[in-house]
């Protein structure tokens, strides 16, 4: 998942593919029924993609919490469940393959404890529709570095027959930890190389989630990408190949390093901690952070350049 930059929370809206709008527009009365998977929020696959994706934010997730997503059935078609249809349900690996090479990306399939996915589920007689929920849970075996989804595929039904279409969905999902949001960035900034380079403060920043225990600076004001609002003159500007990633410790110290790598970029920059400053976090008496402060410098060819002093204050999710 390296690294997560979410829009605001997704918003419910069901959308279809123009094979699924082809679906829906034949006449009910003519058509046969069939089980399939109906959409879930929203469709995230492109016109034309070889399998439905539907995408879920699932917030921030202490270490051991979980959270839920649905996956719908549907016998669709004219009539109702004529009886009780259970639904056998499998991970289809070789789906997720063929999705990531026909779109061009690099979903993983969750490791089965950070999971738990009933297999058989039943569409009562009477009715067209099934709701099932699926746990992910954080824990020591998820990992934030990697883009998960779960490849799920209709393996057999009691009655009816299953959608040639809509038989295998994939379900991407994306977790944050607890760190990140939106914060309201104060303190100073001085860079010995240029005293026309002085601080944007106060400022809106996103603290994205880097890792289970890392949130990385995005400047959503000037740079749109990840790395730090500076004010050049009368202008917003931006250090290039530079961007604080902070981790946290059990104890709440923090330690900072580079987004870009270590000296990186033509001037070699790094991110390293003020072991001066107060570098640490506070949690309010809900548990969720309320801010943290911290110094750091910004190196450049082995040596520092600009000294931050910093405090974030959280506001709200992202």
């Amino acid at each position: 998942m390296k690294h997560i930059r979410f829009l605001p929370l997704l918003a419910v809206t069901l959308i279809f593919t123009s094979c699924l709008k082809d679906h829906l527009a034949l006449d009910p009365a003519q058509s046969n029924n069939v089980i399939e998977f109906a959409n879930t929020g929203t469709n995230a696959s492109p016109a034309g993609a070889i399998y439905a994706r539907f995408a879920s934010d699932l917030g921030s997730l202490k270490s051991g919490d979980s959270a839920t997503f649905n996956v719908n059935l549907s016998y669709s078609g004219a009539n109702m469940a004529p009886s009780d249809i259970t639904v056998t349900l499998a991970i289809d690996t070789a789906a997720l393959n063929a999705y990531n090479e026909d779109q061009g990306t690099e979903y993983t399939l969750p490791p089965a404890s950070v999971y738990h996915l009933a297999t058989t589920a039943v569409i009562k007689k009477g009715t067209q529709t099934l709701q099932l929920k699926v746990a992910i849970i954080n824990n020591a075996a998820f990992d934030f570095n990697v883009d998960y989804a779960l490849p799920i595929r209709i393996a057999a039904v009691s009655t009816g027959e299953i959608s040639g279409n809509y038989g295998t969905a994939i379900y991407s999902f994306a977790v944050r930890n607890i760190y990140d949001g939106v914060y309201e960035m104060t303190g100073t900034l001085v860079d010995n190389a240029s005293s026309s380079i002085t601080g944007k403060y106060p400022v809106e920043a996103n603290l994205i989630t880097y890792s289970g225990n890392q949130i990385a600076l995005w400047d959503p004001v000037y740079a749109k990408n990840y790395g730090h609002i500076i004010a050049s003159g009368t202008s917003n500007s931006y250090y290039g190949s530079f961007s604080p990633v902070f981790a946290f410790d059990a104890s709440g110290n923090i330690t900072v390093t580079n987004y870009f790598g270590d000296l990186a970029g033509a001037n070699k920059r790094n991110a390293v901690l003020d072991p001066t400053g107060i570098n640490k976090i506070t949690f309010g008496a809900d548990g969720h952070v309320a801010y943290f402060e911290v110094s750091y410098f910004m190196t450049q060819n082995g040596s520092p350049r600009t000294h931050f002093v910093e405090k974030f204050t959280y506001k709200k999710p992202r």
